[in-house]
């Protein structure tokens, strides 16, 4: 995860200064909009009930590509 907030020590210095990074958790840069979201969960540029995020929209590959990540990350830790 890219996150301008994040200094070179992995500590945010965003909206919370001082703490760790808490990657997909954090409000923080969620301000920037995506011209594809509709209603915070529907992505019109794949046409998908899913948003995955402006850092990780680019193709379709890319698009499923991410959630099969998240699928396997989730499936790990359990």
């Amino acid at each position: 995860m890219k996150c301008k907030y994040l200094d070179e020590n992995g500590n945010c210095t965003g909206l919370y200064a001082g703490f760790r990074c808490i990657k997909e958790k954090c409000k923080a840069d969620r301000s920037a909009t995506c011209e594809f979201n509709e209603l915070d969960f529907y992505c019109r540029k794949f046409r998908r009930f899913e948003c995955i995020g402006i850092n990780n929209c680019g193709t379709l590959d890319d698009y499923f590509s991410f959630l099969r990540k998240r699928r396997e990350s989730a499936q790990r830790s359990k």
